[in-house]
């Protein structure tokens, strides 16, 4: 792990000696520090038990609860093609032990405890993280397949299911200055595979749909772990540029996801943010 953030560590060194700024001097910095034990960022983490199930097409249906059980039923089979399928249980071990390892990779230290025992007073490289909710929502949706080379918008659109993956996470939560909620999710849907061409004057569609699965559930997990920790990598690094440069960085840094660090005049590749109001 080490040395995979040494070798980006390098690769942005040799970036920077073309382009160089104090920004920049700070963002490498930043990134020499993780190899530091005594300097590396500390992360005090929690993990919540608040695992929701929600079908947002269901959900959408006016007069769903009036239904009679056995409609209600047919609705669910048709919907619920993940959720009831699975294991909220192993979702959230899979999440825990590759967000984790993940974090651990970028050089941070991670300190997994009760949110009670975080400490009062953090230092500049000490944060809290708590995920606080993840929830698994199935939707519905639209995909379409074009005849790009008719002169006509030749297209068919199917109804497509999709499960989406949506993790909230909670920051220095008890530091009115700094406290921040996070959100990032991951969703796949329905394969839809397939093309329209025109013969003897007729547009025919041939075409295929793969249907999600239970064991998409458990990918996403996955990704949406692998997810979070970068977009906090992001977070911290602009966050230490931002305090070095007294809140005037010239430009954005962030890892993108084949793990190169990457600047951009405005931000990329980060959570949303979630208002507090």
């Amino acid at each position: 792990m080490k040395r995979n953030l040494f070798s980006v560590i390098c690769l942005f060194i040799a970036v920077i000696f073309v382009s160089k700024s104090n920004a920049q001097d700070f963002a490498t910095e930043f990134l020499i520090n993780q190899l530091r034990p005594s300097k590396c960022e500390v992360i005090y983490l929690s993990f919540t038990n608040n695992f929701y199930n929600t079908n947002s097409t269901i959900a959408a249906m006016p007069g769903f609860d009036d239904l009679d059980e056995e409609t209600k039923a047919e609705f669910r089979e048709k919907y619920n093609l993940v959720i009831g399928k699975v294991n909220d249980s192993i979702l959230l071990s899979q999440f825990k032990t590759k967000f984790i390892s993940s974090l651990k990779s970028y050089g941070f230290d991670v300190r997994e405890t009760a949110v009670e025992n975080f400490p009062t007073q953090l230092k500049e490289n000490e944060h809290t993280l708590v995920v606080a909710q993840i929830e698994l929502e199935e939707f519905v949706s639209y995909d379409t397949i074009r005849n790009y080379e008719s002169n006509d918008e030749v297209y068919l659109s199917k109804l497509v299911n999709g499960v989406r993956f949506n993790t909230w996470l909670k920051y220095n939560d008890s530091d009115p200055e700094s406290k921040q909620i996070f959100f990032a999710d991951e969703e796949t849907t329905d394969e839809l595979l397939g093309y329209i061409k025109k013969e003897n004057g007729v547009d025919y569609a041939n075409y295929s749909i793969t249907k999600i699965n239970p064991n998409d559930a458990y990918l996403l997990a996955h990704s949406n772990a692998a997810l979070c920790s970068r977009y906090f990598f992001n977070f911290l690094i602009n966050r230490y540029v931002w305090l070095k440069t007294q809140g005037k960085p010239k430009f954005y840094y962030y890892m993108d996801s084949n793990g190169e660090i990457m600047t951009e005049d405005e931000p990329v590749d980060n959570f949303d943010i979630i208002s507090q109001d």
